[in-house]
């Protein structure tokens, strides 16, 4: 029996695509971004910009402006400085939301705490609560690894004075945990009744509730590791929601940062911080000149967001 396993492997290492690109120094990427078709009138801006911005990352933001992604060559008057701004532009919107986040987050762990009223301040700990015990398991386990690695004063305090519980109330616990966890949390619990207390404050059903707290987690994932959002596709369960029309259809046909705009411009509706919000939001897009198709915002944006400021 001959054994073809050598010659096998010597095919397959001769098939794959070895990356040899030698890294370009600054000098060098501004000449690959002028071979290419982009204007550069200002050197020094540009490279002054490249020095502090790794140029892949740029790269990613110039896209959009590609005549055809096969050639990468710009389209006709690409200018460096265009770029850039729609570079800017993503940073202030990934602060807008991290803003808007830290809001519904803080009032979604209040909500979270209140069913201690019902089941007491370790209720988070009760397996008869939850669904899913190994799932409970692994969130009572990162969430002790927190408490040790943390040095929050409630936390500190609580330890201080009492050694049994070993883990503290949900009021304290609940300021280590990430909105990530607390998701996990929420989606855990046994009974429909605790969820649909929780998603009462916003007056949505908790199904969308959930989708609003994972889309969310999601969203502050990238925006807090300064990833680009502006124009990235995202993947959205569809949540049908006939009380909120305007909900139910980002949802379900969108798959850009649109759909969390109208999640997010919902809930702080509910809490009463929308306006800044939305003056920010549409103030951002008026300064840059931004192109929102690529955001995926329907031509009839403007009195979608109405409808949801409107609590439709």
């Amino acid at each position: 029996m001959i054994d073809n396993s050598n010659q096998e492997m010597h095919d397959l290492f001769e098939q794959r695509n070895i990356y040899l690109n030698p890294p370009a120094d600054v000098d060098d990427q501004i000449k690959i971004l002028r071979a290419r078709g982009m204007v550069i009138d200002d050197y020094p801006y540009a490279k002054d910009f490249l020095e502090e911005v790794y140029f892949h990352r740029f790269l990613s933001y110039s896209v959009p402006f590609f005549a055809d992604t096969t050639s990468r060559l710009y389209k006709v008057n690409t200018n460096f400085k265009d770029v850039v701004k729609i570079y800017e532009f993503d940073s202030r919107l990934r602060n807008l939301l991290l803003e808007a986040i830290e809001k519904i987050e803080i009032s979604v762990r209040t909500q979270f705490i209140n069913l201690s009223w019902k089941y007491g301040p370790h209720f988070y700990m009760k397996h008869k609560l939850f669904r899913d015990h190994r799932l409970l398991n692994d969130s009572i386990e990162k969430l002790q690894y927190q408490i040790k690695a943390s040095h929050d004063l409630l936390v500190s305090e609580y330890y201080h004075r009492y050694n049994d519980p070993e883990m503290p109330p949900v009021w304290i616990a609940i300021e280590l945990t990430s909105i990530g966890q607390l998701s996990k949390w929420f989606m855990n619990l046994k009974s429909q009744e605790d969820k649909a207390a929780v998603a009462k404050r916003y007056r949505i059903h908790y199904s969308v509730l959930q989708a609003v707290l994972d889309n969310l987690t999601l969203i502050r994932n990238y925006a807090a590791h300064h990833n680009r959002i502006w124009n990235r596709n995202f993947s959205f369960e569809c949540i049908v929601d006939d009380e909120h029309r305007a909900i139910s259809q980002a949802l379900c046909e969108g798959s850009r940062i649109y759909t969390v705009l109208v999640l997010i411009l919902y809930v702080l509706k509910v809490l009463g911080f929308h306006e800044p919000f939305y003056k920010k939001l549409t103030g951002l897009i008026e300064i840059y000149n931004i192109n929102v198709d690529a955001m995926g915002f329907p031509v009839n944006w403007k009195s979608l967001f109405q409808e949801v400021m409107s609590g439709k």
